[in-house]
């Protein structure tokens, strides 16, 4: 049965928006947010009542302020270099994208390889987020063919 009324809610969903299209815009903006450590920014791509896994072995954040709160000690590196999302899966209002972003911490260059699951709401925000990744010391590159970017994509790094 609640298969049945995912499905319906999926599909009516899908005939409502162009899901593709909200999903690519909602990983531009959450792209130039991260490179420019926007934390209310991020924040403000997630419905006041978002759920929010920032890792598969810590509590969920719920609610957009505590999502906030979350970004704003996450983005407290030194530099965000470069952002690369790879190209989503989208089936109704869920999505999966694998990301790939390179940042100076603290003192050393890190890698952070991921991906998301995301939900949305009608209105084109994020309802639910799930994350999983892995962080590596330095500055790596993603691989060959690694989420192939589009010529002229926006704002992809910080790099001169």
């Amino acid at each position: 049965m609640e298969n049945d009324i995912s499905a319906s809610l999926t599909e009516e969903w899908s005939k409502m928006v162009n899901p593709r299209l909200i999903v690519n815009r909602w990983i531009r903006s959450y792209t130039k947010a991260w490179l420019k450590k926007d934390a209310k920014a991020i924040a403000a791509l997630f419905t006041e009542d978002a759920i929010y896994n920032s890792h598969p072995f810590r509590p969920a954040t719920h609610s957009r302020k505590s999502i906030l709160d979350y970004t704003l000690g996450a983005l407290d590196v030194g530099q965000v270099y470069e952002v690369r999302f790879g190209k989503p899966v989208v089936e109704g209002s869920r999505a999966a994208v694998e990301y790939w972003t390179t940042m100076k911490e603290k003192v050393e260059d890190v890698t952070l390889a991921g991906c998301v699951m995301l939900r949305f709401g009608k209105n084109g925000l994020c309802k639910e987020l799930h994350d999983y990744w892995v962080l590596q010391t330095g500055k790596i590159q993603a691989p060959l063919n690694w989420g192939p970017l589009k010529k002229g994509s926006p704002l992809l790094s910080n790099r001169p």
